[in-house]
């Protein structure tokens, strides 16, 4: 585990945490999210994310609104905004969610990567620029998790 300016990044979870007060992304309430997307997550930690999650820097940005030069500019202990902080926690509730649906974050990887009937065989992953994406992909995980096939 490493220690950053009151962060500690676990280097093999889905999992930023913040010291004091101890807010994590994975099994927090949502006002721990909302002070932590307030208060910024560090880059570090994001690149942390976003090595689990096999995404190219391309990618990262792609979700987050941001320029691949913006994230390039940051230093690695540098606050991200609030806006591209939250994007950041709703990007690691849903790979969270997929890993416990698929059983395995490599079974997920993969079928964010698949084009798929129910996404108009669109891969999932492509849908992660909008908000609107991100919850149906949520709700094609539920469907998945409950034993219903679009």
């Amino acid at each position: 585990m490493k220690h950053i300016k009151g962060y500690r990044v676990q280097e093999n979870a889905l999992m930023i945490v913040e010291e004091p007060g101890a807010a994590y992304i994975i099994g927090s309430g949502y006002f721990d999210f909302i002070k932590l997307s307030r208060s910024g997550i560090i880059k570090t930690a994001l690149l942390n994310l976003s090595r689990q999650l096999s995404f190219s820097l391309s990618e990262l940005a792609q979700v987050l609104h941001v320029s691949e030069r913006t994230l390039q500019r940051y230093a690695d202990d540098a606050k991200l905004s609030a806006d591209t902080s939250e994007r950041a926690i709703l990007l690691s509730q849903l790979y969270q969610r997929g890993t416990e649906v698929f059983g395995q974050l490599e079974n997920f990887k993969e079928w964010m990567r698949t084009p798929l009937p129910a996404f108009n065989y669109q891969t999932p992953i492509s849908l992660l620029d909008t908000t609107f994406g991100f919850q149906l992909i949520q709700d094609e995980l539920g469907r998945i998790e409950h034993g219903l096939f679009a």
